[in-house]
C-alpha cells in the first residue's frame, strides 16, 4: 500500500514539478520584457534558469537529505535523457526528419564537450569540492558572454527569432479574447504567479525527492540509479515538451540549441551553486556508468548532426539506446 502511495507522490510531484517550471520560465520572460532587460540576456539567462530549475531545487532537497547521488544521478542523467530523448523520441514522435542549420550544434558543441571533460577531470576523485565549484562558474560566465557574441555576430538569426514571436503573439492574440488588464494589473498578476510557481516548484521538488528515496528504501534501490532515470526524466520533461512543440513546427534549431545550453546550465551551474555550500560525494556509479553513458550520448549527438539532420531511424536507434541504459542501470541483464 506505501508502494502505491509513494508511486502517486512521485508522479504527481514530477507532474507539478514541471508544469510549475513552465509557468515560472512564463512569468521569467515577462518580468524581463518589463524590466526591458535585453532579449539575448532573457533568453540565454533566465530561460535557461527556469527550464533548469527542477533539476535545482531536487539536487539541493537531495544533498539536504543527505543523498548527493541524487544531485550528481539527476544532473547528469537529465543531459543523456535530454539528448536521447530529447532529440532521439522528439523525431519519433514527430515523424519528421530534422533538418537545422550546423551553427546551432557548432556554436555550442564544445562548449559541451568541453564541460562533460571538466565534470569527469573533477568528480573522478569521488568527491566535487569549493574551488571546483568555483571553477565551473566561471565556466558559465564565459559560455553566457561567448554566447551574446554569437549571437551579436547574426543579426539574421536574432531577426528571424523576433518574427518567429511576433508571429506567434499575434495568434495567441486572435484565439484568446484579451481581457483589457491596465499595464499595472498584467504586471502584478505576472509577479503572482511568478512567485506561486516557485513555490510550487520547491515544494514538488521536495516531495519528489522524499517518494524517490522512500521508494529506494523499500525496493532496495539506490537513490543515485532512480536520480539518473525516474527523476532525470521527470525533470527533462520542460525539454522534451518544448522539443516536441517546436519539432511538430519544424524549428529544429531551436530544440537543439535549448537542450544543449539546458545540459550546459544543469552541469555548470547546478554542480557549481551547491558545490559553493559543502563538498559533494560522488558514488561510485555515477563515476563508472552514468558519466560514461553522458560522456557517450554526446558524442552520439555530435555524430549524428554532423549531416545538419537527425533521421527516423537515428531518432530510434538513440530512443533505444536510452531504455538499454536505464536497463543497464536497473541490472536487468
Amino acid at each position: 500500500m506505501m508502494v502505491l502511495v509513494w508511486v502517486i507522490i512521485l508522479i504527481a510531484s514530477l507532474y507539478i514539478l514541471s508544469k510549475a517550471a513552465d509557468y515560472f520560465t512564463e512569468a521569467s520572460e515577462k518580468i524581463g520584457k518589463i524590466l526591458k532587460l535585453p532579449r539575448l540576456v532573457t533568453g540565454i539567462l533566465i530561460v535557461a534558469l527556469g527550464t533548469s530549475l527542477p533539476e535545482l531545487f531536487t539536487s539541493i532537497f537531495g544533498v539536504i537529505n543527505g543523498k548527493a547521488g541524487i544531485l550528481s544521478g539527476n544532473t547528469i542523467g537529465s543531459v543523456i535523457a535530454n539528448i536521447l530523448l530529447g532529440l532521439g523520441l522528439v523525431v519519433v514522435i514527430s515523424k519528421k526528419i530534422a533538418r537545422f542549420n550546423w551553427d546551432s550544434v557548432s556554436n555550442d558543441m564544445p562548449f559541451l564537450v568541453g564541460t562533460i571533460i571538466l565534470l569527469f577531470l573533477t568528480i573522478n576523485d569521488g568527491v566535487f569540492k569549493f574551488y571546483e565549484a568555483i571553477i565551473f562558474l566561471l565556466a558559465y560566465i564565459i559560455y553566457v558572454i561567448y554566447s551574446l557574441r554569437i549571437k551579436k555576430m547574426n543579426p539574421k538569426e536574432i531577426r528571424e527569432d523576433l518574427n518567429k514571436e511576433i508571429v506567434s503573439q499575434q495568434r495567441e492574440a486572435l484565439a484568446k479574447e484579451i481581457k483589457k488588464n491596465t499595464p499595472e494589473e498584467k504586471t502584478l498578476k505576472t509577479v503572482i504567479i511568478f512567485i506561486i510557481s516557485l513555490i510550487l516548484v520547491i515544494f514538488s521538488a521536495k516531495y519528489t525527492v522524499k517518494s524517490v528515496i522512500s521508494l529506494a528504501v523499500i525496493f532496495n534501490l539506490g537513490t543515485s540509479a532512480l536520480a539518473a532515470s525516474v527523476i532525470a526524466v521527470g525533470t527533462s520533461l520542460p525539454e522534451i515538451s518544448v522539443g516536441i512543440a517546436a519539432a511538430k513546427k519544424g524549428h529544429f534549431d531551436l530544440v537543439i540549441g535549448n537542450i544543449m545550453g539546458s545540459n550546459i546550465f544543469n552541469i555548470l551551474v547546478v554542480f557549481g551553486v551547491i558545490g559553493l555550500f559543502t563538498n559533494i560525494p560522488i558514488p561510485y556509479e555515477i563515476i563508472h556508468l552514468i558519466l560514461p553513458m553522458a560522456g557517450a550520448a554526446i558524442l552520439i549527438q555530435w555524430l549524428v548532426t554532423m549531416d545538419k539532420k537527425i533521421t527516423i531511424t537515428e531518432g530510434l536507434m538513440m530512443t533505444l539506446l536510452y531504455i538499454t541504459f536505464i536497463a543497464k542501470l536497473f541490472k536487468i541483464f
